[in-house]
């Protein structure tokens, strides 16, 4: 690069030959060789958005934002600084006034005029206007001249724009690596369970037969190999196939089992033999405790305790509470406490087929309760809880949503299509709203609804299940997979 600094060495020697020569002679004075920079920020920006104008069609705006509060770590010995925290989607970087403070006031950077172009040191000053944009990588570089007159090595300075909303849920686009059928053909009455990097589905044939189908997938979401077949018995209730300290638990013939390392089954340890168990209701675990919870053929409720007393199955007593039909398919879900690790919240929700006013049902019990509890949505004023036939609860970047096959929830019907629509509630089941902008379905050629409708010949023609990297995975009845993310929650750390 060129170095244009004539009149700053013109300047900083006429400075020390003024300020020398007011010196006495049996003093001496030594000018720092510093050349460090130790604080840089950002001005307002601008930053595009779209949006609808007054007639619902899309217009785009520009908002102004004040990027200081964007903290940039600078790397002293990598001479390196950034910004981890990316600025939002659309920010304008082509015009940046930036803050910087250093060891001296003489800075320099490499100006870029035009991309392409080689840069060309100049004088920085704290009104300069930036171009980040055309620069490679979006990064320039800057260095410090010392009082002493010794240029400093260069920083580079990077400047990172998020390229994706990072509230948005974003689904595979190019599904070729999700295409993989199950050897056992369609599957229905299907539960899917995820362990590390295995995705695990109970189902049952058009034969009758129970199987579990098996497959690995890899940190990006990329599966590492077909569909492999696992040997469970034939009467087997798919729906009640639970994880539970890392492992598989699953009812048949009203008998507890477990699967093992080994993908073989074997009648669990903590089979109770007090009572016959016809529903497995979910599993919880804290730092004191875990539990199993279940659901007699005798219409009670139980739960296994496995604590440092050991392990023991106890008759918890239910008031007379509407659950759902859990022969039938429904989702369970730990929510755990946020100011105590003792304590964790499951919730329960299924298809109210009984409904007079198209509610769902959802029930709930914290660790240290007795008894579950069901929302009482008949006598309340807020958004209740849609009643979608076929559907899923699932427990999502700290929120509850729910979707699935048809709604018939009289405060959704504009919604009634399966898939057509996504449920949030961010206060435990209690209060529920539709998600508008961020959190949805794709359209068109890759429309979920179409995909659920191949198999609704027979009940849970797909499950739904998430893997350790935040992958939403939904599996349709012939194994082929959907696969989806927030965006914010696949970020990679910048450097440095």
């Amino acid at each position: 690069m060129k170095i244009k600094i004539a009149y700053i060495l013109i300047g900083l020697l006429t400075t020390l030959s003024l300020t020398t020569s007011c010196l006495k002679n049996d003093n001496e004075y030594y000018y720092s060789g510093e050349t460090s920079i130790t604080s840089f920020s950002l001005g307002t920006l601008k930053v595009w958005k779209m949006g609808t104008d007054k007639y619902g069609r899309d217009s785009i705006y520009y908002d102004t934002i004040p990027m200081a509060k964007y903290p940039f770590t600078i790397d002293q010995l990598n001479r390196r600084i950034v910004n981890r925290d990316s600025l939002p989607v659309g920010t304008d970087i082509s015009k940046v006034i930036v803050h910087i403070e250093a060891d001296s006031e003489y800075i320099l950077y490499g100006k870029i005029s035009k991309e392409g172009e080689e840069a060309t040191d100049t004088t920085w000053t704290n009104k300069d206007s930036l171009n980040f944009e055309i620069a490679p990588d979006h990064s320039l570089k800057f260095k410090v001249l010392s009082y002493s007159g010794i240029m400093g090595e260069p920083y580079t300075v990077k400047v990172n724009v998020h390229q994706q909303e990072p509230d948005s849920l974003q689904w595979a686009e190019d599904e070729t690596a999700l295409r993989h059928e199950f050897q056992s053909g369609s599957l229905s009455k299907q539960k899917a369970i995820c362990i590390q990097n295995t995705i695990y589905i109970f189902g049952v044939q058009e034969n009758g037969n129970s199987i579990i189908e098996s497959i690995s997938v890899n940190e990006n979401g990329i599966p590492e190999k077909a569909w492999s077949q696992i040997a469970i018995p034939q009467h087997t209730n798919t729906y009640s196939a639970t994880l539970w300290n890392d492992n598989i638990y699953f009812l048949a013939d009203n008998q507890l089992y477990e699967l093992n390392e080994e993908n073989a089954y074997n009648v669990s340890q903590y089979n109770p033999s007090d009572f016959t168990l016809a529903q497995i209701l979910g599993a919880v675990t804290t730092s004191s405790t875990s539990k199993l919870y279940g659901y007699t053929t005798d219409n009670e409720f139980v739960e296994c305790v496995v604590d440092e007393n050991g392990s023991r199955w106890i008759k918890t007593n239910e008031q007379a509470i509407s659950l759902p039909n859990v022969q039938q398919r429904f989702s369970s879900v730990n929510i755990p406490l946020s100011y105590n690790s003792n304590i964790s919240r499951t919730v329960i929700m299924g298809y109210n087929s009984s409904a007079i006013d198209g509610t769902g049902v959802v029930a709930y019990k914290l660790t240290n309760d007795q008894t579950w509890t069901a929302y009482n949505y008949a006598n309340s004023d807020s958004l209740t809880a849609p009643n979608i036939e076929d559907g899923t609860l699932i427990y999502y970047d700290k929120k509850l949503y729910t979707f699935g096959g048809k709604n018939t929830s009289k405060d959704y019907q504009t919604y009634e299509s399966p898939f057509s629509a996504i449920y949030c509630s961010t206060d435990n089941g209690l209060t529920w709203n539709r998600t508008i902008r961020y959190f949805k379905f794709p359209k068109g050629d890759n429309s979920f609804t179409s995909k659920y409708e191949e198999g609704t010949e027979r009940e849970g023609c797909y499950s739904c299940t998430i893997d350790k990297n935040n992958f939403i995975w939904l599996i349709w009845h012939n194994g082929y997979m959907s696969r989806g993310r927030v965006n914010r929650l696949g970020f990679l750390p910048k450097w440095p």
